[in-house]
């Protein structure tokens, strides 16, 4: 067996910076060498093939005495031999460690690989995501090398947004959990600093939401929103949505996103494209006769914009505006409802009232499982309308609105 270790550091500092009259090779063992110069340089290097005896010899500089000890250099020599126990080249993989120490991949290189890599596509909203990291992750530890983050300084981030909000730390830490995992999935990064902890011990989970506004909370929204009788409260682009989103079911996301070019007059339809449906799949719905005149003035009034409600609207906005309207009608005291709870109360209401389940959640856009999935293309749209009328004529009776006026007016140029 070859003997290792035959250098001593009395030995390399004997050697070093003295002049000499030719090159020296000194062996250590195991591979590693140390060369000197002429001039007294002391460098560590690592003698091996890549292709048994037959391939030519490689001898790999790992560094310069005393700018790294010998125990260090003891320490990349096993390195290199398990490199060489991979089928990895020395050279190559010094290159990669040397890029991945001068140029480390930071937290927010992690999380951004994620987002372009996946969010962007994976989900139909986004853009929310990257302002809730700028807010509380980026700006405390983004510049921190990930590989070098301990689960301590992540706790320390996720405390500081629990402390106002328990469940938005809880939804950032599912989403970061989500991006590292990633990242190691495709060897971005190689450490998991979060380990085995879980949402409770960073925040809480926003859980599955039951809440249903009851009928004078039903009502007061759509006097609200239809009716124009609280306009001291909020604006009309908050109105416009919550009338939408309150007579046909739809997703906030298809409301706020939505252009006149996905609605056809003539025969009173409404076809959200699937690039803005949460299945992937076009919703067709009719328009309920009692809101066509509602529909026809604010075509009148936005026909130039971009969106049917007027304006680009932000997810964080509409939340926002739902939040400051449900207190200021009076509602909190049964819990806050956000826009995604008329969706749940346009549900349990029809079911209630006799509706047909099936054309329920077809309005719903929910995707249709099973056989009746697969094979069952029908719009349905006669039973839809029946549905939807239904529903607007409950809306307006329970708000105090004559039903019976459903002429249209000509549109106001």
């Amino acid at each position: 067996m070859a003997t290792e270790n035959k250098l001593s550091d009395k030995l390399l500092k004997s050697l070093s910076g003295k002049p000499s009259e030719k090159q020296l090779i000194m062996a250590d063992g195991r591979g590693l060498s140390i060369r000197v110069s002429k001039a007294g340089g002391v460098s560590f290097v690592f003698y091996y093939r890549t292709g048994g005896r037959t391939s030519p010899p490689v001898w790999l500089t790992l560094g310069r005495y005393p700018d790294m000890s010998l125990a260090n250099a003891r320490k990349m020599r096993d390195q290199c031999r398990e490199w060489l126990a991979m089928h990895l080249d020395p050279r190559n993989q010094m290159k990669i460690e040397a890029e991945r120490s001068m140029m480390p991949v930071t937290i927010k290189d992690a999380i951004m690989y994620w987002y372009d890599n996946h969010a962007i596509t994976a989900r139909k909203e986004h853009e929310y995501l990257i302002q809730r990291f700028d807010k509380h992750i980026f700006p405390h530890i983004g510049n921190m090398p990930i590989e070098k983050s301990k689960l301590h300084d992540w706790l320390t981030c996720f405390d500081r947004i629990k402390k106002k909000a328990p469940v938005m730390s809880g939804a950032i830490f599912l989403d970061i959990k989500q991006a590292l995992r990633f990242c190691r999935v495709r060897q971005y990064i190689s450490c998991d600093p979060l380990g085995d902890i879980g949402v409770n011990y960073v925040g809480r989970s926003s859980g599955i939401r039951d809440r249903v506004l009851d009928v004078k909370e039903t009502a007061d929204v759509w006097s609200f929103a239809f009716g124009n009788n609280l306009l001291n409260i909020a604006s009309a682009v908050n109105q416009r949505m919550f009338v939408l989103c309150m007579a046909f079911g739809c997703r906030q996301r298809e409301a706020r996103l939505s252009t006149w070019s996905e609605w056809d007059f003539e025969n009173w339809i409404w076809t959200v494209p699937k690039e803005h449906s949460k299945n992937g799949e076009a919703i067709v719905r009719p328009v309920p006769v009692g809101i066509r005149q509602w529909i026809t003035n604010l075509h009148a009034a936005t026909k130039r914009s971009d969106f049917i409600i007027g304006v680009e609207f932000s997810r964080a906005g509409v939340t926002s505006a739902a939040n400051r309207i449900c207190k200021r009608l009076g509602h909190d005291k049964n819990g806050l409802w956000c826009i995604h709870d008329f969706r749940r109360t346009f549900s349990t209401s029809l079911n209630d009232m006799g509706g047909d389940p099936y054309i329920i959640e077809l309005l719903l856009g929910h995707k249709i499982k099973g056989v009746a999935g697969v094979y069952n293309k029908s719009r349905h749209l006669n039973k839809k309308l029946k549905v939807l009328n239904m529903w607007v004529n409950y809306l307006n009776a329970v708000a105090g609105f004559d039903n019976n006026v459903v002429e249209l007016n000509k549109e106001v140029v």
